[in-house]
């Protein structure tokens, strides 16, 4: 059965449904455009990029001065601290030289510093030595070395003599201080009132050279020249030994090098038992680097001889030269019997 012709629809009528849709499309479109929008579509890229950084530097701005009010008032609130409170700098402590080597003359004072409360021990030049004083320091003697102890900051005077001669006495003050320990090594100056040329003690040469003697013999000879020549670098001097006048007619060394002056007027004389040590000055008076050497020094006792600090001189340069000299032994005494021939 064919359908009514009212019930077809007709060809145009289907001609323009695509065309209607369309238009719907375009329509739903255009009012989807009105009612959507993107924030920033529409900007320029740098307002879009610099707008959250400006608001966000207003909004840091506020913060920043709220944390530096309240810094302010936080320091306001703070007491102040005492100077006695904060921390000092630590100063380097001071070094203090415990070893000292003293020289004592007779006949006149020396002040030597010791340690307050504590133990010192002074190294005297005499065998046994005997000690007068009317201080209330503990002071003990052991062999040659006394050992001494203060109890207060009072100065300690004192006599110490050796045992069997009141001839001779060192006059000491003690003087004690906050330092550690002290050893006081007391070298005997055999000096008078015209410095290194007064006249030798005796009493106390004799007793000097019983120390001395022991030193030089308890070590095979070549060693004791060695710590001789060490002992005169290091500017000290070896146990018992002592400075001393030069003896009456006693001869001195004899120096000659080209080129070098040697200086004895102000020579120093050092005197133990079984050697002498002569000290003298050797200068470069020449335009030309010179080395000193040894064999320009002689004597008839010879038994060494060194320099320091210098063995090779510049033009002008200066040293010390030490030469170490025996002793002579006195010959025993003998009668003697006179000749029939004469």
């Amino acid at each position: 059965m064919r359908p009514t012709p009212s019930a077809r629809p007709s060809r145009s009528a289907q001609r323009f449904r695509p065309v209607a849709l369309l238009l719907a499309i375009a329509a739903a479109t255009s009012h989807a455009a009105d009612d959507v929008s993107i924030p920033g579509l529409a900007m320029p890229m740098a307002a879009s990029e610099l707008a959250p950084a400006a608001e966000a530097q207003t909004q840091a701005a506020p913060a920043q001065t709220e944390r530096k009010s309240s810094a302010r008032l936080a320091a306001a609130d703070l007491p102040a601290v005492p100077a006695q409170v904060m921390a000092k700098p630590q100063t380097a402590p001071v070094l203090v030289e415990t070893r000292q080597e003293v020289l004592v003359s007779p006949g006149s004072n020396t002040l030597i510093p010791i340690s307050k409360g504590q133990i010192n021990r002074l190294v005297t030049p005499f065998e046994r030595p005997i000690v007068q004083t009317v201080s209330e320091a503990a002071i003990t003697s052991s062999g040659n070395a006394l050992y001494v102890t203060p109890h207060t900051d009072q100065p300690i005077t004192l006599f110490v003599t050796p045992e069997d001669d009141e001839s001779i006495a060192l006059s000491l003050t003690l003087l004690p201080q906050p330092v550690p320990p002290i050893q006081a090594n007391l070298i005997l100056a055999q000096n008078g009132p015209g410095g290194w040329k007064g006249q030798a003690v005796q009493t106390g040469a004799r007793t000097n050279t019983e120390q001395a003697s022991k030193w030089e013999r308890s070590q095979p000879y070549m060693d004791s020249l060695r710590s001789i020549l060490r002992d005169m670098a290091l500017g000290t001097l070896p146990p018992g030994y002592s400075f001393a006048a030069l003896p009456s007619g006693a001869s001195i060394p004899a120096c000659a090098q080209p080129g070098l002056k040697f200086d004895f007027s102000k020579s120093q004389l050092i005197t133990g038992h079984d050697f002498r040590i002569f000290v003298a000055v050797a200068q470069n008076i020449s335009s030309r680097t010179l080395e000193f050497d040894h064999g320009a020094c002689t004597h008839p006792y010879r038994a060494a001889v060194s320099s320091w600090p210098h063995e090779i001189l510049e033009p002008g340069q200066k040293t010390e030269v030490f030469l170490v000299t025996r002793v002579p032994t006195d010959a025993p005494d003998r009668s003697s019997r006179p000749s029939l021939l004469q």
